[in-house]
């Protein structure tokens, strides 16, 4: 009974904790962040463009964006496209790089600086490095692919400048920054017990086994976190194709995010903007939320006693 009521003492504790180093983002968000939330609710139900007074017109923007507005769909299907390819090359590229920079080599932290470094430079600075090198003309990466069109008697892809393969390119751009992903899987894969391997290797595992069944069957909490981060930040991209494409071409990349900026900032429709976001909100709580009923499916939690 006693040991029980420790456990409960400790518990209690460590819930503390918790709220104390939570504290200062909750009061952020409740003194800077209610006000603008709970306003931008109100602007979605009103028209507003930023000079004359809201005038309430109900759930007409609401109306318009979900039943007239091509633009809308489009932009939509833009971003579930990027969602839907750029989470998973991600995860595979995060993994990846994790697995190499988990061994133990001289040096090894340097080359771990290394790949996280794309994720502390400026997303600018990064779009027109990138712009650069995907240029169609002459960009490095068409110089380098030479022989291969050559080889296939190939033109040169256009990247970016062709609507079938800008989204593909945007999205490899960003594969650039995996570095941020894989310090979290480095720092699972670093926590799993070496008796696991030492014991799977007296059973004459493989490297490829003890990856197999050891490995990435211990880091899929760490896998289901990037998920879901993915899916946030997936659903917000705009930078890339702000700087890259301008949302072109033929609105290939024209994102959610953009045609929500473009609505705010071009046409000043603040009502029509503010009910995008809204809508943004609950695509995303969908989308985590049936994330979160496959959770007990796919993350591997232990042996239940």
């Amino acid at each position: 009974m006693q040991k029980a009521g420790s456990l409960s003492k400790l518990k209690k504790q460590e819930n503390l904790m918790g709220y104390l180093f939570a504290f200062p983002w909750m009061f952020g968000l409740i003194v800077f962040g209610a006000f603008p939330i709970l306003a931008s609710l109100y602007i979605s139900f009103t028209s507003y463009d930023m000079i004359a007074s809201p005038r309430f017109i109900g759930i007409e923007n609401y109306r318009i964006l979900l039943f007239n507005d091509n633009i809308f769909w489009q932009s939509l299907g833009n971003t579930i496209y990027h969602v839907a390819i750029a989470i998973p090359l991600g995860m595979i590229v995060g993994v990846g790089l994790a697995l190499l920079l988990n061994n133990k080599l001289k040096g090894i932290s340097v080359y771990r600086t290394l790949f996280y470094l794309p994720n502390v430079v400026s997303i600018v600075a990064m779009s027109l490095l990138w712009l650069w090198l995907f240029n169609p003309n002459f960009g490095i990466i068409n110089e380098v692919l030479k022989p291969v069109y050559k080889l296939f008697g190939m033109n040169p892809l256009r990247w970016y400048a062709d609507p079938d393969l800008s989204k593909l390119t945007l999205i490899i751009m960003g594969l650039w920054s995996a570095g941020g992903s894989m310090v979290v899987y480095l720092a699972q894969m670093q926590d799993i017990p070496t008796a696991l391997y030492e014991s799977a290797e007296i059973d004459g595992a493989n490297w490829f086994q003890k990856i197999r069944y050891i490995t990435l069957p211990l880091m899929t909490p760490s896998m289901f976190f990037n998920f879901i981060m993915g899916i946030i930040g997936g659903f917000q991209v705009f930078t890339l194709a702000y700087i890259m494409t301008g949302g072109g071409p033929s609105r290939s990349t024209y994102y959610f995010a953009y045609y929500l900026y473009d609505l705010m900032m071009a046409d000043q429709n603040m009502g029509m903007a503010s009910a995008m976001a809204w809508i943004l909100l609950v695509i995303v709580l969908v989308f985590t939320a049936i994330a979160l009923k496959l959770n007990k499916y796919v993350v591997y939690l232990g042996e239940e006693n």
